[in-house]
């Protein structure tokens, strides 16, 4: 199955009161999303379901994605969130995709989390470093939760 992993737009800094799950997506945010994301819709076309991490600005990324790419199913998920473990993550998405038998699917996450994951499911590729809204393409086996890394689109590299 082929797997799309991409980070959250650019977010606002966090103020010092302001908890992190809640920054918001600047304009430029929204702007990168929609670069990618309309990449992803030529490339993908339809998408089983997206994967969010509950995190505002994720939340924010995953609208604004999904008014460009048609996804059938809209789902948050907590294991998504940023200092999760990959391990942990890894296994959640995993049996998400293998119930609903997902032949793809947008996951919607944040910094480290992201990279990591990548490396989690292709041993042989370090983790990536993401710019914001970046989106890494991935084939992608549920049952042994490994696969193969394709590559990595920022919003530069796609709106060119």
């Amino acid at each position: 199955m082929r797997l799309y992993i991409m980070r959250h737009g650019h977010a606002v800094l966090p103020l010092s009161a302001q908890a992190d799950e809640e920054r918001r997506l600047t304009p430029e945010g929204e702007r990168e999303v929609a670069t990618t994301a309309q990449w992803l819709a030529e490339q993908a076309g339809q998408l089983d379901a997206c994967l969010i991490s509950p995190y505002i600005r994720a939340q924010q990324t995953a609208t604004v994605a999904m008014g460009r790419v048609n996804c059938r199913q809209r789902q948050d998920l907590y294991e998504l969130i940023p200092d999760t473990n990959p391990k942990q993550a890894l296994a959640a998405l995993a049996a998400e995709i293998e119930t609903h038998d997902y032949q793809q699917v947008l996951v919607v996450s944040h910094m480290p989390l992201v990279s990591y994951l990548v490396h989690e499911i292709d041993r042989a590729k370090q983790p990536p470093i993401f710019p914001t809204a970046a989106i890494a393409v991935m084939e992608f086996d549920p049952v042994t939760q490994r696969g193969h890394f394709e590559q990595l689109m920022a919003a530069e590299r796609c709106a060119g």
